[in-house]
């Protein structure tokens, strides 16, 4: 393997030329650097990664915990990647399908200096095992978390869901059901926590049967229309977890001759950016998950060199569309 030394050799320059070319300095001719990037070419020149890392004392790489990939998860991976690729920063996707040795196994990346910092969307381990790791490096996460050790990015799934709870009150539907993911999470629980409050503001009725929890995808939406349609008591709206889930429930409700937004109005909650909201006609609450991992991975970025945090202003919007433009059904 060659080395810069040769490098400077072939080129006729000194070894600090070629450093400096490698290194994108601003101090050398384009001359000069034209004529050691051809020979870096011409002797297939690869950069020692290992000494790159040790001379620095950073690896270039930010590790992400993530209990799996979906269409939510990968667009705040995304926001990281791209925010990253800004800094010359690379990502470590380490999937932990909610297992705490893995999530223990991807922590220690950080102790091993694999990792110059952890990005960490949901975790089983107790925050007080994962604040063991930051004396490592920094760890940053999406979850909602007010410690001073752990940074966290996050929007609180209460105000989503009552803007879309909101605007369908406001349309004057009364008979209202939501979906939810995962029942136990803590961005379910805050939107049923919206749900309540909001139809008892409201005096709305409750009906329990009205409440579909396990649901993810669009096969889990059109399920979730089927067990409603069943019901001797229906309701005339649905807040979803996810666009994906609304598009599953339109689907399913025009399949079987409804009329959406006239026999069943949906809004959606986006989670992906498959633009399926347009496509659909689809009432959302845009949530930022792509601006969510750009904020992280600044975060990380500036607490690696020193510089004080900066929040950026993060919010919901809700965008209307087709599937609650119409006046909702009296009986």
């Amino acid at each position: 393997m060659h080395n810069i030394k040769r490098i400077a050799e072939v080129a006729g320059v000194s070894t600090s030329t070629v450093s400096r070319v490698l290194n994108h300095h601003p101090y050398v001719s384009e001359v000069t650097r034209t004529r050691v990037m051809e020979v870096i070419q011409e002797l297939d020149y690869i950069p020692n990664i290992n000494a790159v890392q040790l001379k620095v004392g950073r690896t270039k790489v930010i590790g992400i915990m993530t209990p799996t990939i979906n269409n939510y998860y990968m667009q705040i991976i995304k926001g990281v990647s791209n925010a990253g690729k800004e800094q010359d920063y690379q990502v470590l996707i380490y999937q932990t399908e909610e297992n705490r040795d893995l999530e223990s196994a991807a922590l220690e990346l950080l102790r091993q200096k694999k990792v110059d910092g952890i990005v960490i969307l949901r975790r089983m381990l107790d925050w007080s095992a994962v604040r063991h790791y930051t004396k490592y490096g920094p760890i940053v996460t999406c979850e909602p978390l007010k410690n001073k050790e752990i940074s966290s990015i996050y929007l609180d799934h209460y105000e989503g869901f009552r803007i879309g709870l909101e605007h369908l009150v406001e349309l004057g539907f009364e008979k209202i059901a939501c979906t939810i993911g995962r029942k136990n999470s803590v961005n379910s629980q805050r939107r049923l926590q919206a749900y309540y409050d909001l139809l008892a503001a409201r005096k709305l009725p409750v009906n329990e049967e009205w409440l579909l929890s396990g649901i993810h995808t669009v096969q889990d939406g059109m399920r979730a229309f089927a067990k409603l349609e069943s019901l001797k008591e229906r309701p005339h709206a649905i807040m979803t977890t996810n666009d994906l889930v609304a598009c599953g429930i339109i689907s399913a409700a025009r399949s079987k001759g409804w009329n959406v937004p006239g026999d069943l109005a949906v809004v959606g909650f986006e989670a992906d950016e498959s633009q399926v909201a347009d496509a659909m006609g689809l009432t959302n609450i845009t949530n930022p998950l792509q601006q969510i991992g750009q904020e992280m991975f600044r975060t990380l970025h500036r607490q690696l060199n020193g510089q004080p945090l900066e929040p950026a202003p993060l919010s919901f919007e809700l965008k209307v569309r087709q599937s609650t433009m119409l006046i909702p059904p009296t009986n």
